[in-house]
Order: structure tokens, then C-alpha cells, then sequence
């Protein structure tokens, strides 16, 4: 569990063709015994069907890597890295992080879905807006490595909008194309009436660093 410093605080989470290959080596095989074990002209007719075949044969395909599947919810811990916060022009940006503590690789493309909540689960005004700074593009997350989207909230909109603010205590998180949620912790102001967009995150992006 991470500590902001300053204004909120947040917790981390612990977190191949058979046929062809014998005929290539019975090939080889026989083109290269002693020449008194086969006629000339079929010594030689050997020899040529060696080289037109066992390369062939022995350049056996390699299988083709299994794309990493899609990350499962439940192997992903999601939270806010406070360590990575910049301010400016009433708005404070922060990553939002997706570590990935499966046994292998897994893959995201897109938006998160976000939301703050109270500490009961109650959903705090409107949902993140997608903020469309970076194209959609796959992100295959290592096991054990992680991935971010770029997290923006507008305090100039909490503040001087006549948006009711209260204390949030949690972000509920959808991972791209995810029907179930994660939790994060998250305790700012935030807007309790609709049509005020104090939240929005950009794309998932590859590695942990906030972009600048």
C-alpha cells in the first residue's frame, strides 16, 4: 500500500512434414554410403536428392508463438502509483497502474473503465471520460511487469463548478474490455452531480512510467 504524498493517499496491492523429414534422412544416408553399395548412376541420382530435399527437411518450421491471451481481471492488480503525480493548470495527473501477477504474459488494448466511489462502493458523479492524447495499440504485460494509463483529475471542476464535492475513497476499474471490476484506493474530492467530468484516462500504454 502506497502513500501519496500531499493531497491523497493510495495502497498498492500485493501483490511440425514427418514423410518428408525420413525421406530426407534416408536420403542423406544413402548418398553417402560407400560407392560399392549402389550403382553409379543411382549413387548419383542419390546425391542430387539429397541436396534437393534434406534442406528442406532438416529446416523443420519452427511452431508459431501462442499470442499471450487477453489478462484476466482477476490476475491483475490495479492501483495509482502517487509517486508519479505532476500538477499544473488545475489539473493533477497521475498512473494508473495494471501489474499483471499471473504466471504469463497477458495483453490489453484500450481504455480502462473508471469510476470513484465511496469507501460502501457508491458510485461519485460521472465515469472517466477517455482522454484521446495516445492511439489504442496491444500491450502484452510480462508476467510480473506492468502496464499504465495516464489519469487526470480536475480539481478546477471539483472546486469551482458547483459540482457538490465530497470525499472519495475508492476507483472502481475495469480493465480494457473487462466486465469485472478492480479497486483501487483513491481519496480525493470529487464531483457527486452528473455532466461534470473531473476524471479522464488515457489508453492503456507499455511499462509503468507515467508519460511526460
Amino acid at each position: 500500500m502506497l502513500k501519496v504524498r500531499g493531497r491523497f493517499s493510495i495502497r498498492r496491492a500485493a501483490v511440425a512434414t514427418a514423410a518428408a523429414l525420413a525421406l530426407g534422412v534416408g536420403a542423406v544416408a544413402w548418398a553417402t554410403s560407400p560407392a560399392s553399395s549402389a550403382p553409379a548412376g543411382r549413387l548419383a541420382s542419390a546425391v542430387r536428392l539429397a541436396a534437393a530435399v534434406s534442406p528442406a527437411a532438416a529446416a523443420t518450421p519452427a511452431a508459431a508463438a501462442t499470442p499471450a491471451a487477453h489478462c484476466a481481471t482477476s490476475a491483475l492488480s490495479v492501483w495509482v502509483d502517487a509517486n508519479q503525480s505532476s500538477g499544473g493548470a488545475g489539473t493533477i495527473e497521475s498512473a494508473l497502474e495494471f501489474t499483471n501477477f499471473g504466471s504469463k504474459p497477458c495483453t490489453l488494448t484500450g481504455y480502462p473503465g473508471v469510476a470513484a466511489t465511496s469507501a460502501t462502493g457508491k458510485q461519485l458523479g460521472d465515469s472517466a471520460g477517455w482522454n484521446p492524447r495516445y492511439r489504442a495499440r496491444l500491450v502484452t504485460i510480462p508476467a510480473g511487469g506492468t502496464a499504465h494509463a495516464d489519469l487526470f483529475w480536475s480539481d478546477g471542476e471539483v472546486f469551482t463548478s458547483g459540482c457538490k464535492p465530497t470525499q472519495a475513497s475508492l476507483l472502481k476499474v475495469y480493465p480494457p474490455n473487462s466486465t469485472t471490476a478492480k479497486v483501487a484506493f483513491f481519496d480525493l474530492p470529487v464531483c457527486t452531480l452528473a455532466n461534470h467530468h473531473y476524471l479522464s484516462a488515457t489508453v492503456i500504454r507499455s511499462g509503468p512510467k507515467l508519460d511526460a
